[in-house]
């Protein structure tokens, strides 16, 4: 999460005293909209002398600066976090260029685990984690001696952890590093010639290229993906098809995009279960998910309407799942889609639980569709007050963070 005890602390110190936002802003020689956004948790101070300075204002005895001070080791924290995710870029790459594989090791514990916690537990845990059984396998791939099914094993259980760092890595944005491990994964599946991982690790690429709107090439992975997919290989036919879809409704084909996704429905009856939860299985409610943000792109009505029921729905399956970041994206698509059918109220009330939370750092596809969402309101509703505002609202929102 992002730092709050600072605005926390800000917020109560400031009705302790009976001073307004614009009061204090003044005390303190401080921009109001600073201050309101440092509040709301969607800003963070990062200068230790303006703690001290706005403590020494309220009277507040260190009360302000120990927090701030609480929210400088949170950052330093993520910091740490950052650095172990270059060194798993590096590890990844360094699988890419390996010859024969000899670092791969075996693995049998902890990663059913991480696939079904991650995203659901602090991201350095998890990473530190899927590290520790990256170094686990290359100690026990070192100690030699394994037989060849033992060796397609190791292959198996390292992609898998690739596959695990490629969603860590682009939930935080890092598009290019997310397709080197997702790379990485697909090379360690066809190494032990198995079908679910190379499907799945296209399927992951397609994602990474459709975050950097390379929307022919995310087309080209999940295309080739379906080479892949058969009984045995779970849910990642629907997955593949609804990737897909998405992919060709960005590059303006909203007709073949609702094919696939009538595809993926059918691939999904007769999908047999994933190897591993968590992250390598493709739910209902993601499926659905795929349905509202696929769609929400058609120029006609009649699907635009589609659009917006799938996310309405999607939204009430993430409530049960708890999927907080799922769920906000589909509050956003749901905007989105009523945006463009010219429903300015609907869409603003779509949006507004999104902005009344503080936006995580791990969110970065948030971050993308809110740009998205403010550039449609000022496209179709561009004399509009309540649009205007509420630009203002979705620019100081995402910037803040």
């Amino acid at each position: 999460m992002e730092p709050e005890r600072t605005g926390r602390a800000l917020r109560q110190l400031r009705n302790a005293r009976g001073l307004s936002l614009r009061d204090l802003a003044s005390l303190t020689f401080c921009d109001y909209s600073y201050l309101s956004n440092i509040e709301a948790g969607r800003r963070w101070p990062k200068d230790r002398g303006w703690a001290e300075r706005v403590d020494l204002a309220l009277d507040a005895n260190g009360t302000l600066v120990a927090a701030w001070d609480e929210d400088q080791r949170d950052h330093a924290r993520r910091n740490d976090t950052m650095r172990m995710l270059e060194q798993a870029r590096r590890d990844s790459e360094a699988l890419l260029v390996s010859p024969d594989g000899a670092e791969l090791e075996e693995i049998h514990d902890g990663i059913i685990d991480i696939a079904k916690n991650a995203r659901f537990e602090p991201y350095d845990k998890t990473l530190a984690r899927a590290l520790d059984i990256r170094g686990e396998l290359m100690r026990r791939i070192r100690a030699g001696a394994y037989s060849p099914d033992d060796i397609r094993d190791l292959y198996v259980a390292l992609g898998r952890v690739c596959g695990v760092l490629s969603y860590l890595t682009l939930d935080l944005g890092q598009a290019d590093t997310a397709r080197v491990h997702a790379q990485a994964a697909f090379r360690l599946g066809d190494r032990a010639n198995h079908d679910q991982l190379r499907a799945w690790a296209r399927g992951t690429q397609a994602l990474a290229f459709r975050f950097t709107k390379d929307f022919d090439l995310a087309a080209a992975a999940a295309t080739d993906g379906l080479k892949y997919v058969g009984g045995s290989t779970g849910t990642t036919e629907p997955r593949l098809l609804c990737g897909l879809a998405a992919s060709v409704a960005n590059l303006g084909d909203s007709v073949r995009a609702l094919e696939l996704l009538d595809d993926a429905e059918r691939a999904r009856d007769h999908a047999n279960p994933d190897e591993v939860p968590g992250l390598f299985t493709f739910s209902p409610a993601k499926q659905i998910y795929y349905r509202g943000f696929s769609l929400m792109w058609a120029e006609d009505k009649q699907t635009l309407v589609k659009s917006v029921k799938a996310s309405e729905e999607a939204i009430e399956a993430w409530q049960l799942q708890r999927s907080p970041g799922d769920e906000m994206l589909s509050q956003i698509y749901l905007a989105t889609a009523n945006a463009r059918l010219g429903e300015l109220d609907a869409s603003i009330a779509a949006v507004s639980p999104v902005l009344a939370n503080p936006i995580s750092a791990h969110f970065s596809w948030v971050r993308k569709r809110l740009k998205q969402l403010d550039g449609l309101l000022g496209k179709h509703f561009a004399d509009s007050v309540d649009a205007g505002d509420m630009r203002e609202t979705l620019a100081a929102y995402i910037h803040a963070a």
